[in-house]
């Protein structure tokens, strides 16, 4: 059996915060690390003994609880709704969050200066006063969590783990007659 790689605490402290790895940034390290041959199912092994399990999804690795107390599941979902909303707004521009899209902030607030529709949505996103400050604090919320990446004070790189976003949210199905089905 190998020995567990030495970076395994510091691949704990990421996800175990509800971040990602992606392949595509600055962490790529760590992302390489776990992806090199048997270090996957090892870590996996550990980790399961603190509650966690490893998962991996299209060049990104993250975290996931099979046994969550429902109020972390109500905090998620409130979370998922604003990542709804976020998605929403960038997918509305004219650049696409697609993994390695680089989203300038004052680029996003001129563009939501001439486009009233982004405006709005944009408004409804963050109570700041200015547009600039608006698009900064959403870009800072993605940050955070792992789906962008903060290349300098302007620039924002769109990650890999973007993709765990899109899958969750396409999952999501909503019944548009609203009238309940019997079976």
């Amino acid at each position: 059996m190998n020995a567990i790689p030495k970076q395994a605490p510091e691949i704990f402290g990421i996800l175990s915060r509800g971040q990602f790895i992606s392949a595509n940034g600055s962490r790529g390290k760590l992302y390489d690390v776990i992806s090199f041959e048997d270090n996957f199912n090892q870590l996996r092994e550990l980790f399961a003994h603190t509650g966690y399990s490893l998962e991996h999804g299209h060049n990104y690795y993250y975290f996931s609880q099979s046994d969550e107390p429902n109020l972390s599941i109500e905090k998620k979902i409130e979370q998922f709704a604003y990542y709804i909303d976020v998605m929403d707004f960038f997918s509305s521009m004219d650049q696409k969050p697609t993994a390695g899209t680089r989203y300038r902030v004052t680029q996003i607030a001129e563009e939501c200066f001439s486009n009233e529709r982004l405006k709005q949505k944009l408004l409804a996103l963050s109570r700041r006063e200015k547009m600039v400050d608006k698009v900064a604090e959403i870009a800072g919320d993605l940050a955070l969590s792992g789906f962008f990446e903060q290349e300098d004070e302007d620039t924002y790189k769109v990650m890999d783990a973007i993709h765990y976003l899109e899958q969750v949210i396409t999952l999501i199905t909503i019944d548009d007659d609203g009238e309940q089905k019997n079976s």
